[in-house]
């Protein structure tokens, strides 16, 4: 009688919970989901029903549908998920699962496109909290069964009146795709459990008529093991290792130890078999012999995957699982303290690296060569640096070469060419040891001397330029043609009124008066001929003919 009583207590605030989740306010639905989450379902977990768990679900489907932004949509997902692997039992951590997916698959139809991508979201976080529950229970043979066969029922293999009266199958092709992206965070797993957890996949390729349900088992997930455990061997081919615990090492040695092609052909050799499915299953063989072959022609070791847990290992030696995520919450938090303390640290280090740099650019500064005039240059300070004499061969002082000291003995190479009596623009340039940006402006000043030519001065045929005192200077003279072109038509130019299209017009100097058009033809314009035209029937047939005048005329006197 209590537990009766108990149980009807429940169901009325189970209903009383789901209207309050369906609130148009945002505030009350917040209350209704911390209440449900923290006090209801761990009290009163073993007292609901299934039914009673559908009216929940049916007013949590309406809570996530008004939840908005993604930061609160991707928390209250979490958070609604968490119920499936913190839940007061298993059994009621599973049927808390299975109304979930009762209910999503029943309103599937009714979400709309701009709501589609957070019930996916919703989707995998409920499908990783149902691993982490089976990790949590080290994969128990029972557990692990009761979960995959609600997945198999409720969403990849529907019952056939749920097929007959039209049951969505988005929900199916999205838990296939997601479902090695879940379940890699708690692998690996021991191939007898890998069994159990793709049956409900094998069967799929066995029983069902739906080709993009076979196409979608296929793609996301045969072809991923396939694909990966073909990279893990090459890997281990060149010798190079695979990141370990990373999510191709898991994926891929399940790939090459599970024996995928012996279990494809024997599923192909079933009379029950799908005939369309025959060709999809024996193709997966062909391709997993070749990886298998492979394996065993290399001579490659492979770990045979275990599953390993701290969770579990502390619930072996007697402590419970509060206290052994009690403990995780401290690594944690004592890894972020380490974290901290190094970035403290590198953020110190950075900063007396940087004062460092300052200091040995301000060094450089002082060590630089003082000009002071445009030929005296004074030597290095004593305070040298002792890379600077390494690199010089000797105890000597070392001479820096910068801009303002090659300009400087550019000078006094030109001073010295003058007094010699040499040629501007001859072999001082030559004999000058200068180079980069004084170089640079030295050539562009030669070239504008070049072009500058005053206007007394006479060109040789040569390009030298003659002074008034006939005297040839060093310099000489670019002439361009550019400017000076006349253009000849070889052919006479065509009529006015002719349109040209603008690459055949004729352009600059060929515009000019000058230039005389040649002879120019003019063509007659056609005269049309005109036809004459037909004379109609009707009028030909107006005109009376003689012997019909002769016969009028004679009607005429006999009256």
């Amino acid at each position: 009688m209590a537990a009766a009583a108990a149980a009807a207590d429940a169901s009325a605030e189970a209903a009383a919970i789901a209207r309050r989740l369906a609130s148009c306010n945002g505030s009350a639905r917040e209350r209704a989901v911390r209440h449900l989450l923290s006090t209801f379902l761990p009290a009163s977990a073993p007292h609901l029903s299934a039914s009673d768990l559908l009216k929940l679900w049916k007013g949590l489907f309406f809570c996530f549908w008004h939840s908005d932004k993604p930061l609160y949509q991707s928390s209250l997902a979490t958070r609604l998920a968490a119920g499936v692997s913190s839940g007061p039992s298993p059994a009621a951590a599973a049927a808390f699962f299975a109304a979930y997916l009762a209910t999503l698959l029943r309103e599937w139809v009714h979400i709309d496109t701009h709501r589609l991508d957070k019930f996916y979201l919703l989707n995998r976080r409920f499908l990783h909290h149902a691993f982490l529950l089976l990790a949590a229970n080290s994969f128990a043979a029972d557990l692990t069964s009761q979960v995959v066969s609600i997945l198999s029922e409720k969403v990849l293999l529907p019952e056939a009146d749920n097929v007959a009266a039209g049951s969505p199958r988005g929900l199916g092709y999205h838990v296939a795709e997601v479902f090695l992206d879940e379940l890699s965070p708690v692998l690996p797993v021991s191939l007898q459990t890998m069994e159990v957890l793709l049956s409900p996949f094998f069967a799929v390729l066995e029983k069902s008529s739906d080709r993009v349900m076979v196409a979608k088992v296929k793609s996301s997930v045969f072809e991923r093991f396939l694909e990966s455990g073909k990279q893990l061997l090459e890997m281990a081919k060149k010798g190079e290792g695979v990141e370990k615990g990373s999510a191709d090492e898991k994926i891929g040695k399940v790939g090459l130890l599970f024996g995928f092609s012996k279990r494809f052909s024997d599923i192909g050799a079933k009379a029950e078999t799908v005939q369309a499915n025959r060709k999809v299953l024996f193709g997966l063989r062909d391709a997993f012999v070749k990886v298998e072959k492979g394996l065993e022609l290399s001579g490659v070791e492979i770990a045979v995957p275990e599953f390993k847990s701290t969770e579990v290992t502390g619930v072996e030696n007697g402590m419970d699982l509060d206290e052994v995520k009690v403990e995780k919450k401290k690594k944690k938090k004592a890894k972020k303290a380490s974290l901290v303390e190094g970035e403290t640290e590198g953020a110190k280090d950075s900063k007396q690296e940087k004062k460092v740099k300052k200091e040995k650019k301000e060094k450089k500064k002082k060590k630089k060569v003082e000009v002071v005039d445009e030929g005296d240059v004074t030597e290095q300070s004593t305070d040298a640096p002792a890379e600077e004499d390494q690199q010089m061969g000797d105890g000597t002082e070392a001479v820096t070469f910068d801009e303002t000291l090659m300009s400087n003995l550019q000078k006094q190479f030109e001073k010295a060419a003058a007094e010699a009596g040499m040629v501007n623009g001859g072999s001082s340039s030559s004999a000058s040891p200068a180079s980069g940006k004084a170089a640079k402006k030295r050539k562009r000043a030669k070239s504008a001397d070049r072009l500058s030519v005053s206007d007394g001065d006479d060109v040789s045929s040569e390009g030298t330029i003659i002074s008034q005192d006939g005297e040839k200077s060093g310099k000489k003279v670019r002439f361009s043609m550019k400017n000076n072109l006349v253009w000849k038509p070889h052919n006479p130019l065509p009529p006015q009124c002719l349109r040209l299209p603008p690459s055949a017009t004729p352009r600059g100097s060929a515009l000019k008066k000058g230039v005389l058009p040649g002879p120019i033809k003019e063509t007659p314009t056609p005269v049309k001929k005109t036809k004459p035209k037909a004379k109609s029937a009707k009028k030909v047939l107006k005109k009376p003919s003689s012997a019909a005048k002769r016969l009028r005329k004679l009607q005429n006197f006999s009256a």
